[in-house]
């Protein structure tokens, strides 16, 4: 297979928008109100990566202020020890 991938999808994979690599501070603010800081290290107009020592919770709403950006509400739709990947909304 000169120069060709394929790849095989998974039944129920659900296919997103590349993310762009960043490393930027932001703030979460959870539905208890309670806050965290996390790091985001990737960002599409549809999602982001969080890197933090809380644990997420899947389904879990959030809002994330994102300097230059402002408030962003968002949903959790995977986490990982150390990491989470939310979805605007």
């Amino acid at each position: 297979m000169s120069g060709t991938f394929a790849t095989n999808r998974v039944h129920g994979w659900v296919g997103r928008k590349d993310r762009h690599p960043v490393s930027v501070d932001a703030l979460v603010r959870r539905a208890d109100g309670s806050e965290t800081h996390v790091i985001l290290t990737n960002c599409s107009d549809e999602g982001c990566r969080m890197e933090s020592r809380e644990v997420f919770l899947i389904g879990e709403e959030l809002e994330i202020a994102i300097p230059s950006v402002g408030q962003v509400k968002a949903q959790v739709r995977w986490a990982l020890p150390g990491s989470a990947g939310a979805r605007f909304l």
